[in-house]
């Protein structure tokens, strides 16, 4: 019976999470964006987030084509979901649709300290109507 009444509670708690999450993400207008290509309306905010792991010096960093379209809001850093020594956080960088157009955003991973080649890039196209 403990069993029931106890798996019946977990279930209406993991439903609850979803409808909040749901209603959160609506109520922010925010996109996620998860591939290279992206388009959104002019007026909407977007976050693009990538794996970032701080105690390796590295960390992200952000370049818009034409920020005329679209404007840079901020960016947090997500420590892990672990305590595990090592273990990768992330970074979401959060941008707004500010008018129509099409623009890149290029995103690299580097020690800013260092006068080499960033380790990774990563280059998205956002196309605002």
């Amino acid at each position: 019976m403990n069993k029931r009444i106890l798996s019946a509670a977990v279930a209406i708690i993991i439903i609850a999470a979803a409808v909040v999450a749901v209603v959160l993400s609506r109520a922010s207008g925010g996109d996620v964006v998860t591939g290279d290509t992206f388009a959104t309306s002019a007026g909407r905010t977007f976050t693009i987030t990538l794996e970032s792991n701080a105690t390796t010096g590295f960390t992200w960093s952000q370049d818009i084509a034409d920020e005329k379209i679209v404007a840079f809001e901020g960016v947090v850093y997500n420590e892990p979901d672990t305590s595990a020594m090592g273990a990768p956080g992330s970074q979401t960088f959060t941008f707004k649709a500010v008018a129509e157009g099409t623009t890149t955003i290029t995103l690299t991973y580097a020690r800013l300290w260092e006068s080499v080649p960033p380790a990774t890039t990563r280059t998205i196209t956002v196309t605002v109507k």
